[in-house]
C-alpha cells in the first residue's frame, strides 16, 4: 500500500511493467476554483490560453485551482504570480494548489516553437498534483521556476507528467538576483518523457530536490541535471536517456534504489566538496565507456548491480585520488568494478542483502483510489472559518460523520482559520482530516496544557493538508517565542491497542525558525510495536517520547527539532529527506536512543545542533546519520561557536556517513563526554578550516574521508583514528534497513516478487 498522499488513499503498483500516469478521480472541495468557471473548455480544440490565465490571475494565497478532465490547448505562456496588494513584503504565493486528473488532464502546447507552457514567479508551500504538460514536440519547456521575486521553497509535485519538450520538462532557472532560488522541492510519481533535459536546477541554493517513485525516459540530453544545489533520487526508473544524472552538487547528494537501462552514462559526478552515494541501484547496458564517471569528494557505492554484455566495460571510472567506499556490489558481465587503479578505495565486508531490482522494475502506480466522500466542516456543519467564531463543535461533527462513513472519508476544512477551544478528537480508523493546504488553519485557543488535536487510532488514519497554530503565539524577531507557556502539543498521537498506521501528509505544525525545540509540534508518545507512523512532506517539530518500539518513518520533512527520548526500543525511527534551518537543536536524542537518517540537511543552526545524550543505565543504541550539510550559525555563544556535535555519555555506536561539514572559513569540532560512545566517520568531507575531536585522543574509526580541496586545506586533528573497513558495516546495514522500511510501507509488491 502506498503512503496516503494529499487525499489520495490507496495505490496499486505495477512492480515490473511500465504503466501510464494513473487517473485521479477527485471529489472537488467546496473552495476549489474550477478553470471551466473562467471559460476554459478542455475540448482539445478551443484555445484555452486566455481562460486559464484568468484563472491563474484569480489565485490568492491558499487558492486551489482545479482542472477537470480534458485537453487544454495553450498557445502562449501562462504565468502564475502573486497579485498586489501584498501582505507586508511577501511577494510569493503561499499555500496554492493546482489539481488535475493525472493522465486525463493535459495542457498541450499549440503555439510557436520554443515557448513555455507555465512560468512560476515565486511560490511557497505550494503543490501541483495530477497535471500532464505536453510540449507537442514544439514547446521548449513545460514549467519554468523563474522566481526573481523571492526565494522559493517547499514545493510539492505528484502524479504529473512532462513530455515532448525540446529543451526542458522543468527548469529552475538561474536568477538575476543572487541567492533567489528554488529549494526543498519534491517530485513523487512524476514522469519525464522525451525532453531535451527532463529537469535542470542551476542556482547555488537549489538544494534539497527529492525525486521519489519517478520515471525518466527518452530524454535526449540529461534526465536530472544538477548544475548547483543538491538532490536525492529514490525509487526511480531511468531508460533510454542520454545521461541519467549529471551532478555538480554543492552539498552531499544520493541515488538510491533506482534502475537505469540503456543510458549513455548513468551518473556523471564531479564536485570536490560534496559526497555522493549510489545505493542499491540496478544499472544495465550503458552505452558509453562507463556507467559512472566520478571525481572529487568521496563516493559511496554499495548494494548495486551492474549488468553489461561487454566484460571490458567496467562500471566505474573514478579519479585516481578520489576516496571510494565500496561494498556488496554485484557484476553481471563486467570483469571488474573500476576502470583503473583506485588506491584510495576502501572495500567494506558487507554481507549480501540488497533489495531486489531488475531491468524491468518501475515505480509508477497503476491505480490510485481517492476518497469518495468529503464531509465539509463549513458547508455541511456550519463552521465559520473566520478566526473568531468557535468552530470546535462543527469540525468535530464533520470528523464524526467521516468516521461513521469510513472507507477513507475525509472531514474537510476549506480555506479559512478555524478557531477551536478544546482538542479535536480523531478516534478509530478508516477516515481522516484534510484541508486545502497551508491556509486551512486550526487556531487552537484552548488550555495551554491541552493538545490541539488528539489522535487515538485503531487502524488507518490520515491527516492531510492543513496547519495548526496556537492563539496568542508570537514569533519574535530574535526567534524567541512568546504567548505560550504550556505543555500541550499541536498534534499528539496515542498508542493503539489493536494496531495502527497513521499518515501525516503536508501537515504544518510549530517549530520552524524558533527557540522552542521541546514545545508544540508532533508528539508521538508511548507508541508500541503495534504502531506505524508516516510523516511525509510535513513541517515542524517531531517528538518521539518513549516510542522506541514503534515504526516511525519520515520520507520528506522540514524544519524544527527531532527529539527522541525514553527507554523503549526495538522499533525504528527512520528519516530520509529532512531540512533543519536556524534550529536550536536539529537532532536531540536522550537515553541513548537510536536513529537512522540518510539525507539530513542542517544549516544556520545553533552550536551543538546535534546533541546525543545517554547514561550508564541505558541499553546500547545506534545512530547513523547521512548529513547532506552540517552547518551552524557562528554568531552564537563564542565559547562553543565551532561545536557542531555534542555527545554526552551516549552508550552505543554513532556513525556519520557521506556527510559534509560546512562552511570552509571556520573550524569545527565534535565534543565527547563519557567513554561508551563508539564513533565512526565514513566517506565524508570536511569542508571546514580545521576539524578536531575533544578529547583529541578519542578512539575513532575513519574511512574514505578527507578535507582538502581547492577552496580549503582542512587540518584534521585525529590522533586516535583507526581505519578498519569492517567498522562501516553497521552504518551500511542501517541505510539498507531504512530502504527496506521504505519498500515495506510504500512498495510492498516489490518485496513480494
Amino acid at each position: 500500500m502506498k503512503r496516503l498522499l494529499a487525499l489520495l488513499m490507496f495505490a496499486a503498483f505495477a512492480a515490473t511493467a511500465a504503466v501510464p500516469l494513473p487517473e485521479l478521480n477527485w471529489v472537488p472541495g467546496s473552495d476549489w476554483l474550477n478553470v471551466k468557471s473562467f471559460g476554459a473548455k478542455g475540448d482539445g480544440t478551443t484555445d484555452d490560453t486566455a481562460a486559464l490565465q484568468k484563472a491563474f490571475d484569480a489565485v490568492q494565497d491558499g487558492t486551489v485551482i482545479y482542472f477537470p478532465p480534458g485537453v487544454y490547448p495553450v498557445s502562449s505562456e501562462l504565468v502564475i504570480i502573486k497579485k498586489p496588494p501584498f501582505k507586508g513584503k511577501e511577494k510569493r504565493l503561499l499555500g496554492t494548489g493546482i489539481y488535475g486528473h493525472g493522465r486525463n488532464t493535459v495542457l498541450r502546447w499549440q503555439g510557436k516553437a520554443d515557448g513555455t507552457i507555465l512560468r512560476d514567479r515565486g511560490m511557497l508551500h505550494c503543490r501541483m498534483i495530477g497535471l500532464t504538460f505536453d510540449g507537442n514536440g514544439k514547446a521548449a519547456a513545460g514549467l519554468n521556476h523563474d522566481n526573481d521575486n523571492k526565494f522559493e521553497t517547499h514545493l510539492y509535485y505528484a502524479f504529473c507528467e512532462f513530455r515532448n519538450f525540446s529543451k526542458f520538462g522543468v527548469l529552475s532557472e538561474k536568477n538575476s538576483i543572487d541567492g533567489l532560488s528554488t529549494a526543498e522541492i519534491a517530485f513523487e510519481h512524476t514522469i519525464f518523457d522525451n525532453c531535451g533535459t527532463a529537469i535542470s536546477f542551476t542556482s547555488f541554493n537549489d538544494y534539497n530536490y527529492t525525486f521519489d517513485g519517478c520515471r525518466f525516459t527518452n530524454n535526449k540530453a540529461v534526465a536530472v541535471e544538477c548544475v548547483n544545489g543538491n538532490f536525492y533520487v529514490r525509487n526511480s526508473r531511468f531508460e533510454n536517456n542520454g545521461t541519467d544524472v549529471v551532478a555538480n552538487p554543492e552539498h552531499a547528494s544520493s541515488i538510491r534504489r533506482s534502475v537505469s537501462v540503456n543510458a549513455g552514462t548513468f551518473l556523471k559526478f564531479g564536485n570536490s566538496v560534496s559526497p555522493m552515494t549510489v545505493e542499491n541501484c540496478y544499472v544495465a547496458d550503458w552505452r558509453d565507456a562507463a556507467a559512472i564517471t566520478s571525481f572529487g569528494a568521496p563516493l559511496t557505492l554499495f548494494d548495486n548491480t551492474f549488468r553489461h554484455a561487454d566484460a571490458q566495460k567496467a562500471p566505474l571510472q573514478a579519479n585516481r585520488n578520489q576516496f571510494l567506499l565500496l561494498a556488496a556490489n554485484t557484476l553481471l558481465g563486467p570483469s571488474r568494478l573500476t576502470a583503473g587503479e583506485s588506491p584510495r578505495a576502501i572495500t567494506v565486508p558487507l554481507p549480501e542483502g540488497a533489495l531486489p531490482l531488475n531491468a524491468d522494475t518501475d515505480f509508477i502506480p497503476a491505480e490510485v483510489k481517492l476518497p469518495t466522500a468529503l464531509f465539509d466542516a463549513k458547508t455541511q456543519f456550519g463552521a465559520r472559518g473566520d478566526g473568531r467564531a468557535d468552530d470546535t463543535e462543527a469540525i468535530q461533527k464533520a470528523l464524526d460523520a467521516a468516521r461513521k462513513h469510513g472507507n477513507g472519508a475525509i472531514a474537510y476544512l476549506p480555506r479559512g482559520i478555524y478557531r477551536t477551544t478544546r482538542p479535536l478528537e480523531l478516534t478509530g480508523s478508516g477516515f481522516g482530516l484534510g484541508g486545502s493546504g497551508l491556509y486551512s488553519e486550526i487556531l487552537f485557543a484552548g488550555k495551554p496544557e491541552e493538545n490541539a488535536i488528539n489522535v487515538r487510532p485503531s487502524g488507518e488514519l490520515l491527516l492531510d493538508n492543513f496547519a495548526v497554530n496556537r492563539y496568542g503565539l508570537k514569533f519574535n524577531a530574535d526567534r524567541t517565542v512568546s504567548g505560550f507557556g504550556g505543555t500541550g502539543a499541536d498534534i499528539r498521537q496515542f498508542p493503539s491497542e489493536t494496531g495502527s498506521r497513521v499518515t501525516y501528509h503536508s501537515v504544518y505544525v510549530r517549530g520552524k525558525y524558533s527557540h522552542m525545540p521541546f514545545l508544540l509540534g508532533f508528539r508521538l508518545e508511548n507508541l508500541t510495536a503495534r504502531d506505524t507512523v508516516i510523516l511525509d512532506n510535513v513541517e515542524g517539530n517531531i517528538h518521539a517520547i518513549n516510542s522506541g518500539a514503534a515504526t516511525i518513518f519520515a520520507p520528506v520533512s522540514y524544519e524544527g527539532t527531532v527529539w527522541i527520548k525514553g527507554k523503549a526500543s526495538g522499533g525504528i525511527f527512520g528519516i530520509m529527506t529532512r531540512l533543519a534551518t536556524l534550529s536550536e537543536y536539529s537532532i536531540h536524542l536522550e537515553n541513548s536512543s537510536s536513529l537512522i537518517a540518510s539525507d539530513f540537511y542542517i544549516e544556520q543552526a545553533i552550536a551543538r545542533t546535534i546533541t546525543l545524550k545517554g547514561g550508564d543505565a541505558d541499553a546500547p543504541g545506534r545512530v547513523t546519520l547521512g548529513l547532506a550539510k552540517l552547518d551552524i550559525n557562528r554568531d552564537g555563544n563564542a565559547s562553543m561557536a565551532d561545536e557542531l556535535v555534542a555527545i554526552d555519555r551516549y552508550n552505543g555506536e554513532i556513525n556519520f556517513i557521506a556527510s559534509q561539514l560546512y562552511p570552509p572559513r571556520y573550524p569545527a569540532k565534535f565534543t565527547v563526554a563519557g567513554d561508551k560512545a563508539r564513533l565512526g566517520i565514513f566517506s565524508s568531507f570536511f569542508y571546514v578550516k580545521s576539524f578536531r575531536l575533544v578529547p583529541e585522543n578519542l578512539p575513532l574509526e575513519l574511512l574514505a574521508t578527507g578535507g582538502s580541496s581547492e577552496f580549503n586545506k582542512a587540518a584534521l586533528t585525529l590522533p586516535g583514528a583507526a581505519h578498519n573497513p569492517a567498522a562501516a558495516v553497521n552504518a551500511l546495514l542501517d541505510l539498507r534497513r531504512l530502504g527496506r522500511l521504505d519498500w515495506q510501507l510504500n512498495y510492498p509488491a516489490l518485496l513480494a516478487r
